[in-house]
């Protein structure tokens, strides 16, 4: 039918600075000699009812190929066809003896599945946990394209996920989508599974896919799928710490620059807390600090978190329509009890608190709040003044 062959594209651990696997990729070509596309290869191994046969018969192509041509502890990565992901299909006892022959144990075998490849999640958790017993582990591949379904990733548990290259593409020149590819990875760790993103081209990508505190990294930028997996293993090693390295230094200089911008506004919240206990008007204690351009509200909390007063809200900051968030605008007699901003201020009423970045109310922006417990002298009240600002500000 096809004459079909494997290229080997190295997968590498950006902590550990080195290759620890390859995926297998299939090149088939036709009887004249002219190359076609894996996916024509298996329609028309489908179209010939044998798809099943074809696709256990490249897996084995895949492992015969590459024991001898990689002798070390690595991963080998295979994709399994969806439509093979069947009950009828749990049959290992071919792999398993080719395997045993070429002395490949299972637990070098990533098998490499589409979340949304099956009918049914019943199914495909059969079919995963009949070769994970087996000793295989298994990746998750494309994740973030289609209808991809977390709830799934959290009913298979894999050992791997496959981030989709889109995910990083999408990333590349947008910071709430940086923000969200963390996030994403921080989550989908939390079932287990180690994250490995693709489609890295360029230096920019390798730096990208750290920052996000990716585990794997795989792509042309490291290297191209060839016959034989090689690689650059002295450019591999050098690239990979000048990325560490710059990573840590913007993460340095970055710190630098918030810390510094942060401790503006601190020493603004001071002298506004200062005025706002010595019973001065609460507009125009607050005023100075009302015209920094990052401030976007103002408020004040009682002992139990409940906001005593209207928000002031600065011009600057009416970036969206009035109406847009209508139902959310006013905020008096709002409780924030459960925001650290607030325990953190009453634990420790000396100091000015500054939160991590959350989406706050009435805008859903990006804000920082900043807070500081005061007591009125001459009512003998204990509030926390609180200031938000868009946190976008720091890294302008």
């Amino acid at each position: 039918m096809y004459q079909i062959n494997s290229h080997y594209q190295p997968i590498v651990s950006l902590a550990h600075r080195r290759v620890v696997g390859y995926e297998a990729l299939l090149r088939a070509q036709k009887s004249d000699g002219q190359p076609c596309s894996p996916l024509d290869a298996f329609a028309e191994a489908d179209r010939k009812g044998c798809l099943e046969k074809f696709d256990r018969g490249c897996l084995i192509s895949h492992i015969k190929k590459y024991t001898t041509i990689q002798n070390e502890d690595k991963w080998l990565f295979v994709n399994i066809n969806s439509a093979t992901i069947n009950p009828e299909n749990l049959r290992a006892n071919l792999v398993n003896h080719q395997l045993k022959k070429l002395g490949f144990s299972p637990h070098n075998i990533v098998l490499e599945i589409l979340e949304d490849g099956a009918k049914s999640t019943q199914q495909l958790k059969t079919f995963v946990d009949y070769y994970r017993k087996l000793g295989f582990l298994i990746a998750i591949d494309d994740l973030g394209t289609g209808h991809s379904n977390f709830d799934r990733i959290w009913e298979l548990k894999p050992n791997i996920v496959k981030l989709d290259r889109s995910m990083l593409v999408n990333a590349r020149n947008d910071s709430a989508r940086q923000r969200w590819l963390t996030r994403c990875i921080a989550l989908l760790r939390e079932t287990g599974a180690i994250i490995l993103v693709e489609g890295v081209e360029t230096q920019d990508d390798a730096l990208l896919t750290l920052d996000a505190d990716a585990d794997l990294a795989q792509g042309y930028f490291f290297a191209k799928p060839n016959p034989t997996g090689c690689h650059d293993q002295a450019w591999l090693l050098n690239e990979l710490h000048m990325l560490h390295h710059r990573s840590l230094y913007d993460q340095t200089e970055r710190q630098r620059g918030h810390t510094h911008k942060k401790l503006a506004i601190k020493h603004m919240l001071l002298d506004a807390s200062k005025a706002v206990a010595q019973g001065i008007e609460f507009q125009l204690a607050t005023s100075e600090l009302l015209q920094h351009c990052a401030v976007e509200r103002i408020y004040l909390l009682n002992t139990e978190g409940i906001q005593t007063i209207e928000s002031l809200t600065p011009e600057h900051s009416q970036t969206l329509s009035p109406k847009t968030y209508a139902p959310l605008s006013r905020s008096d007699g709002a409780l924030w009890a459960r925001r650290a901003y607030f325990r953190n201020a009453m634990e420790h009423p000396e100091q000015v608190q500054i939160s991590t970045p959350y989406i706050g109310l009435p805008n859903a922006n990006l804000n920082i709040t900043l807070s500081k417990a005061i007591y009125r002298t001459f009512s003998g009240e204990k509030n926390v003044l609180c200031v938000d600002i868009n946190a976008q500000y720091l890294n302008e």
